[in-house]
């Protein structure tokens, strides 16, 4: 699709800038008006394309002209409202773009911002997301909020040109534009959701924070949308639809990640958005009992988000946030400890953590069988699960097709042929420690995987009984004999995936599943053989662990590109914290927390410090001070969360690396959670070797 015109003929450059220097000032503080009635402070009509009449009088927001806008009589999407203005306007001074847009008699219509520089585009996104109520609408006039500096945008700098672009191949119905403004700062509402610090008076909101828009509607749902910067200082935008009824594209409930946005190598935006099956969107529960049960009349594996529930938007802080979903998921009986095929309720929490100097989004999930009887339930736990198109296309027709998959178990497992089908060489002959999986994609460079935060031994994951293959590769012969193949049969894959999309032993496939696994009593039984024990033909004699009263794991969800190999480097950074040994001279470390989100019971954390629920290194204060070590061996520990517990008031300590003052929002990101007394830091730095002081300094 066509895109902004940039043609840019500079009339009047010199002439416009006094008028808008005369017009507005130094007054910062103010909004600055881009039209009401008529073009206010210095902006000119740089419109394109055709179609747009300012001063029209058909409609009026507020007096009794407006900007008509339509596509024209034929097909084109290269016409646009545009204002220009010089000098140049910084984001610094006016962050924020307001309007409204009434769609006449239809509604429906499809726009696209972009902001220029120079003739150059600078920032860009569609417009719906910031619409009140999702869509332009018929006869009705709705605000416009768009956020310049953080979300899909995410621009600090300069800028002289705002359009307003058809985002339609088509022609499209006349709309209307009015009392657009560049509004000033402001000061945050004081509510509870920014009592953490985040309108603290020892810290102002930070430039390059995290922003967490709630209720904004996108890709057809109401969700709360989370924008931070990543580990390289890039833009990263996460869309989470909410679950308490709404009804979505697919018959989805929400509970979910429905678009995910990065940046790829030469600042170009990716857009990573739900594929339009059933199983779009991604972070939902999938659990199927025990086989050879029948009788219960219903899907025993529903997909989890087409249950209703509740969010909590647990915290926010300035550089960190948690939201978290609950909902009930149905698990019948299989085993003669109760009824069979009795239906219960088993409560799900599903929380999500973000955090400025983290690319990778964690999830944390809790199943609460404590309602159920022990060994009623023998279910396994197939979440988080969904599908994505990460290669970021438009439909998932259009999706790339898989170039390969991989997972690692006890050993990592990668297909060694392309494209990815039953037929794919493969090796198996690594040994691993940190479960995982993944898919990528080569037409275009993208993968999608998820990385377990502890070790396979702390925490089980994968299933079935293709085992037998450990430590092997293709090259030893088929691993399915029904039908013949060189991949393992697809109800042996120990996560499941696109094993179960392929259309023939030779076909690829353009799905995006991706899912986790593990066996059967994974979800209710106090004693069930793990993935790998002898029970499921593995090397592993009687390894058993517990599936009741309640079971707890987390993993990072890694999207970008599969050059850079975002997910075997979460993998590798895993791995590094299990080595890691923390001590304390002022404060200490923690020896254990939480066992699992939303619980009430205790783990010990190995190593010590290391809490695998959100993946951070725990200490506690003394009096607001740590003198604290990290010891990092057999590699570099990237950008770690550190969160100190016991901090009392409203107060950032000062922070100090092997004796060095180090610079908020620079040389490390703070969040103040006061009502649980922590300090949560992404220390912006790389730990190698014995001697990594931290000093918190009240």
């Amino acid at each position: 699709m066509a895109r902004c015109n940039q043609e840019n003929d500079g009339m009047g450059k010199w002439i416009a800038g006094l008028l808008w220097i005369a017009a507005a000032g130094t007054a910062a503080a103010a909004d600055l008006v881009v039209y009401d009635e008529a073009l206010r402070n210095g902006f000119q009509d740089y419109s394109y394309g055709g179609g747009s009449t300012f001063g029209s009088t058909e409609q009026a927001h507020g007096g009794s002209n407006s900007i008509r806008f339509a596509g024209g009589g034929a097909p084109n999407n290269f016409n646009a409202i545009s204002f220009y203005v010089d000098p140049d306007l910084q984001t610094s001074a006016w962050p924020t773009l307001r309007f409204w847009v009434h769609g006449g008699t239809s509604g429906g219509q499809q726009l696209y911002l972009f902001l220029q520089r120079d003739g150059a585009i600078v920032a860009q996104a569609e417009l719906d997301g910031y619409i009140s109520g999702g869509a332009i609408a018929a006869n009705t006039w709705r605000e416009v909020v768009v956020p310049l500096t953080t979300g899909a945008l995410g621009y600090n700098g300069a800028f002289d040109r705002i359009d307003l672009q058809s985002d339609s191949s088509i022609a499209q119905p006349a709309l209307y534009i009015d009392d657009v403004v560049l509004a000033a700062p402001v000061t945050p509402p004081s509510d509870r959701i920014f009592s953490y610090g985040f309108e603290s008076g020892s810290l102002p909101p930070a430039a390059n924070g995290l922003v967490q828009e709630r209720g904004v509607t996108v890709l057809g749902m109401l969700s709360d949308r989370f924008s931070w910067r990543d580990a390289r200082g890039e833009p990263r935008v996460a869309v989470l639809a909410h679950n308490t009824g709404q009804v979505g594209p697919g018959g989805t409930r929400g509970g979910e990640l429905r678009e995910f946005r990065y940046q790829t190598a030469g600042a170009a935006t990716r857009v990573v958005a739900a594929s339009g099956s059933g199983a779009s969107g991604f972070g939902y529960v999938v659990s199927h009992r025990s086989e050879g049960t029948t009788g219960i009349g219903t899907d025993d594996s529903p997909l989890g988000h087409f249950f209703s529930g509740s969010f909590e938007r647990v915290w926010q802080g300035r550089h960190h946030a948690i939201f978290r979903f609950t909902q009930n998921y149905p698990r019948w009986a299989t085993t003669t400890a109760a009824i069979p095929n009795q239906l219960y309720q088993v409560p799900v929490t599903i929380d999500w953590l973000f955090a400025t100097g983290r690319s990778d989004p964690l999830w944390s999930v809790t199943w609460d069988l404590s309602g159920v009887p022990a060994n009623a339930v023998e279910a396994d736990s197939r979440a988080p699960y969904g599908e994505l198109l990460f290669d970021g296309s438009a439909s998932e027709g259009a999706h790339s097709v898989i170039a390969g998959v991989g997972w690692g178990d006890r050993y990592k497992f990668t297909t060694t042929s392309t494209p990815a089908s039953y037929s794919s060489s493969w090796t198996w002959n690594t040994p691993n420690t940190i479960p995982y999986v993944k898919l990528w994609t080569s037409a275009v460079d993208a993968t999608m995987g998820t990385v377990q935060t502890r070790t396979i031994v702390q925490q089980d994951a994968g299933g079935y009984f293709g085992t037998n293959r450990w430590n092997t590769t293709s090259a030893a012969g088929n691993a399915c004999s029904s039908p013949a193949s060189l991949m393992p049969c697809d109800y042996n894959w120990p996560y499941q995936s696109i094993n179960y999309s392929f259309g023939g032993v030779a076909t690829p496939t353009n799905n995006t599943r991706l899912a986790w696994g593990t066996n059967f009593g994974f979800l209710g039984q106090t004693s069930y053989y793990v993935h790998g024990s002898a029970y499921w033909g593995g090397p592993l004699p009687n390894a058993t662990a517990a599936g009741w009263p309640r079971k707890s794991y987390s993993t990072y969800v890694v999207i970008g590109a599969d050059s850079n190999d975002p997910v075997g480097t979460r993998v590798a950074q895993v791995e590094i914290t299990q080595s890691l040994v923390l001590s304390a001279t002022i404060g200490s470390v923690k020896a254990g927390g939480p066992a699992g989100v939303a619980r009430p019971d205790n783990i010990t954390y190995v190593p010590a410090g290391y809490d695998p629920v959100y993946g951070t290194l725990s200490f506690g204060a003394q009096g607001n001070a740590l003198d604290a070590n990290i010891s990092v061996s057999g590699g570099m520990l990237w950008q770690p969360i550190i969160v100190v517990s016991g901090i009392t008031g409203d107060i950032y300590p000062t922070l100090r690396l092997n004796g060095a003052v180090q610079a908020v929002d620079v040389d490390y990101f703070p969040s103040l959670r006061t009502d649980t007394g922590e300090l949560w830091i992404t220390l912006n730095r790389f730990l190698s070797g014995a001697t990594n002081r931290i000093e918190l300094v009240p």
